[in-house]
């Protein structure tokens, strides 16, 4: 199977030709040992002006990124240091310190010119949702998915205390400009693994004592965001009820409510005189308010998905609003002149690039896309097959990306089987045959591990069973000369069939644990190599004639999520839930190199000349790596 395991879904396509690395491209920036190029800036989060406006700092999946507000050029990248993506982050209100959540539980603090580790908050409780400096930048709160707010020493790294009261988890924090109050938001209903009621208040707080002065009740869902007044007086709530809600900070009295918006508002906050109100929303705008009037002033149109966040310059002149985070939105920062409310710049990369196919002219492609299914190219390069839903497989032109016809795993007969026997089906894997004429497609009825094979003609969608009986379906791949279907499953075996007659050849055991979740050939079909469920760390090699185990790659410190042959099958790619690309030899099973990413791989592949990896990572980005070396010591 050659790209089954990018997780993949239709949407846009980039084709980049003669691929040229310059020194002032981004891709250029920290990378990891060994790779030579970036492609992709990973999922937008959260956007945040540094102090004196100079820079525009973005958290993304596969760090932090830097941009000249003013071009819209890419300044830096502060890399993530661990496999899980977070991105609340906050900057210190003076100097070029920022914090930011890491691996869900702590706050590490950078100086993001040095680039230098300062300190880490200790590590304590569910995910992290929102960072806030106090003014004097002595203190950092904490918003968590447990319901508590957490008070932190922002010198010592010292947790000082917890604010308890919100039933849920706490979605956003802030500071008064002077200090004296604490405002945190309630949210979603969901704390660690416990549903709980969903909390739909904003609560204020001293500063100093931790004793709760007033809770802001009146949203009919979900605060996501708030934001005070320059001069404390008023603070600015936004919430999934499609409304914001001006409160008296001294009383706690709604003074009024901002009336617009047709979808969850996501992000508020005041411009830097107190004048106007901005609020991104996931209508796909974004909208200015008299501050004191409550008026409605403008709307900024532009985005093509859900306004995740919103931020000020310092100077007041420019606006940034942010759309990323959830699948559909269009993963772009704009930023506005605020004054007029003309776009200044765009900037562009922040897609989910999961997967990489080639044409017939060794053209790089890059499908970037919603990582939610799976997909594989013809050999010529001409058809792409992709799992559009449940049930289906969309064939379409890889050039136009016009449909060519649609694959329908179940009929009105499956489906009342389905409902009746309270059985839901999924796709999990696919792989073009050799000559681009045949697919076949496994998965099958989740819930009850009953699984499927089916073969399908590519032109005419139609269909021949190979497989139907115990064990979901989780890995296929034809042998290179197209004779031999092989088939993993969550029974942890493989199982062989002959292409044209359907006849079953034999059944090979593996010692997986949780199913076998990868399965190639090797290109001269002698050899299948598999990878087993989440948290196996082995990949066995077998012979694909008797069904022997020829040798095992012991290595991988978490799941294998991938395995590639090398074009000339000398070498065996594999990749690791915990970021690593390792490489073997393929005869005799020995480690040759480990190169180490920042974030889960989901894929691996070589170019044609085998002199470069392509590996996909759960950040939404595509590594490449340099293996020149290694072959010319082979």
């Amino acid at each position: 199977m050659k790209t089954s395991f990018f997780l993949i879904f239709t949407a846009i396509i980039l084709s980049v030709c003669c691929f040229r690395i310059t020194a002032q491209d981004y891709t250029q920036f920290s990378l990891p040992e060994g790779a030579k190029a970036r492609l992709g800036k990973g999922t937008l989060g959260e956007i945040r002006f540094s102090p004196d406006g100079s820079r525009l700092a973005v958290s993304s999946s596969v760090g932090v990124w830097f941009y000249d507000p003013q071009t819209g050029n890419e300044l830096d990248l502060l890399p993530q240091t661990d496999c899980a993506a977070t991105f609340a982050l906050a900057y210190l209100p003076h100097g070029n310190t920022i914090a930011r959540a890491i691996d869900d539980s702590k706050i590490q603090l950078w100086n993001v010119v040095t680039k230098r580790h300062i300190g880490t908050l200790t590590k304590y409780g569910r995910s992290i949702t929102s960072i806030a400096y106090s003014p004097d930048g002595t203190t950092i709160v904490s918003g968590n998915s447990d319901g508590a707010v957490r008070v932190w020493d922002a010198e010592t790294y010292q947790r000082r205390g917890t604010l308890s009261g919100h039933s849920s988890a706490v979605t956003s924090v802030a500071y008064s400009l002077d200090g004296t109050v604490i405002a945190t938001g309630g949210g979603w209903g969901y704390s660690g693994v416990r549903r709980k009621r969903r909390d739909d208040t904003a609560r204020l707080w001293n500063a100093n004592t931790g004793k709760r002065i007033a809770t802001l009740a009146g949203h009919t869902d979900s605060v996501n965001a708030l934001a005070f007044s320059p001069d404390s007086t008023m603070i600015a709530t936004a919430s999934s009820d499609t409304t914001i809600r001006l409160w008296n900070t001294n009383t706690g009295d709604i003074k009024t409510i901002l009336i617009g918006h047709t979808d969850d508002v996501n992000s508020v906050i005041y411009s830097p005189d107190g004048r106007m109100i901005v609020s991104a929303s996931s209508d796909d705008t974004v909208r200015l308010w008299n501050a004191d009037s409550g008026e409605h002033k403008a709307t900024l149109k532009g985005h093509t998905g859900a306004v995740t966040s919103v931020a000020y310059s310092p100077d007041g002149n420019t606006l940034a609003t942010a759309s990323g985070g959830k699948y559909g939105n269009d993963n772009t920062v704009r930023l506005w002149d605020a004054n007029t409310g003309e776009t200044k710049a765009i900037l562009t990369g922040h897609n989910r690039v999961n997967s990489v196919v080639y044409s017939p002219t060794e053209e790089l492609r890059l499908w970037v896309v919603e990582p939610t299914k799976l997909q594989d190219t013809s050999a010529d390069g001409n058809t792409r097959a992709t799992a559009g839903d449940s049930d289906t497989i969309q064939l379409s032109d890889t050039r136009t990306g016009k449909r060519k016809t649609t694959l329908r795993h179940t009929n009105a007969i499956d489906w009342i089987y389905m409902m009746i026997t309270d059985r839901e089906y999924g796709i999990e894997a696919l792989a073009f045959s050799p000559d681009g004429n045949t697919i076949v497609t496994g998965g099958g009825y989740y819930t009850h591990d009953e699984g499927t094979v089916y073969l399908w003609h590519a032109r005419t969608g139609k269909r021949k069973t190979i497989y139907k009986g115990p064990g979901y379906v989780s890995a296929v791949a034809f042998s290179p000369d197209g004779r031999t279907i092989a088939a993993g499953n969550w029974e942890d075996e493989i199982q062989l069939w002959h292409a044209v007659t359907g006849e079953k050849l034999k059944k090979i055991p593996t010692k997986h644990i949780g199913g076998v979740g990868s399965l190639v050939y090797s290109p001269d079909g002698k050899t299948l190599t598999t990878g087993g469920g989440h948290n196996d760390k082995r990949v066995y090699m077998f012979d694909a004639d008797t069904g022997a185990l020829k040798t095992t790659l012991i290595g991988h410190t978490g799941g294998v999520t991938s395995i590639m042959y090398s074009p000339d099958g000398r070498t065996v790619a594999t990749g690791g839930r915990y970021g690593t690309v390792r490489l073997w030899d393929a005869d005799i099973g020995k480690h040759i190199m480990t190169f180490t990413a920042h974030t889960e791989v989901t894929s691996v592949m070589y170019f044609p000349d085998g002199n470069t990896i392509v590996s996909g990572h759960a950040d939404g980005t595509v590594l490449l790596w340099d293996v020149t070396s290694i072959r010319q010591v082979e």
